[in-house]
């Protein structure tokens, strides 16, 4: 079995005159962690949004778990297959969630559509999922407005982990949240993928956040990549101008958040 769960090949993507995406090239290995960088506008949500459906290339191939992401209408069934290899957690966590679901009931739903499972076994694996994302069995029974930006950020994860994805694309996910609240959700991030091996894409706009969560990076402007490695060697060498910018935007030399109390 190839070890490549993501092969992104000549990514194009227009709105009318408008190229969002240009040329854009990359693969993902199970277990590795790849960073899309750069600032609004560069591209890097559109490349999201791509590898997980939401829009449709108009140039280019995606191919997910050794398998190409056709451009016409699939069945239910398919779907369901899709969203048991890659999953996607977005910025604002309150607008992807039901404001009138029970948290508990929010992971639940993602568990009946995916695993042959009794109410009393999926509440019980819904209960283990929160308690994997540092939430307590009280949380279940909370509305999403009960809970912190922090917590919130977290129940999106695990709903997403839920179905047991090959992939999870993290779109500027805790770009939300105050720099203490991120250093715990980066952390959490961490403490998954070494867990169960997941393989991440995490869409950012800030290189001192991709330090903490990426081992390869590619940085994007203008719809094309322009810089990509390794991502300490991004951090400390950058060879284009671009990048060195964003590094400049560093708070501080050696930016890494450290472990604290949860959100």
């Amino acid at each position: 079995m190839s070890d490549i769960v993501i092969e992104a090949s000549g990514l194009r993507k227009e709105f009318g005159t408008a190229v969002a995406v240009d040329d854009v090239s990359f693969t993902l290995h199970r277990g590795q962690s790849l960073a899309v960088v750069g600032e609004s506008g560069s591209g890097k949500t559109t490349v999201a949004r791509m590898l997980i459906g939401l829009e449709t290339p108009s140039d280019g191939t995606i191919s997910v778990c050794g398998r190409p992401r056709g451009t016409g209408r699939v069945s239910s069934r398919e779907r369901r297959k899709r969203a048991r290899e890659i999953q996607i957690v977005f910025q604002d966590p309150y607008s992807s969630l039901d404001k009138l679901q029970r948290i508990g009931d929010v992971v639940e739903t993602s568990l009946a559509l995916h695993f042959p499972l009794t109410p009393a076994e999926r509440r019980r694996r819904a209960l283990e999922l929160l308690e994997a994302v540092g939430l307590a069995e009280r949380h279940a029974d909370m509305l999403p407005r009960q809970l912190s930006g922090g917590q919130r950020q977290r129940v999106a994860i695990a709903r997403a982990i839920a179905v047991q994805p090959e992939v999870l694309v993290l779109d500027e996910a805790v770009a939300a949240l105050d720099v203490s609240i991120q250093a715990q959700i980066l952390n959490l991030l961490a403490d998954i993928r070494e867990r169960s091996g997941i393989s991440y894409v995490f869409i950012s706009h800030d290189l001192a956040v991709v330090h903490q969560i990426s081992d390869t990076a590619i940085v994007m402007s203008n719809g094309r990549i322009v810089e990509r490695g390794a991502t300490p060697d991004l951090l400390r060498a950058p060879q284009e101008e671009y990048t060195r910018a964003l590094r400049a935007a560093v708070p501080r030399p050696g930016w890494k958040p450290s472990r604290r109390q949860q959100a």
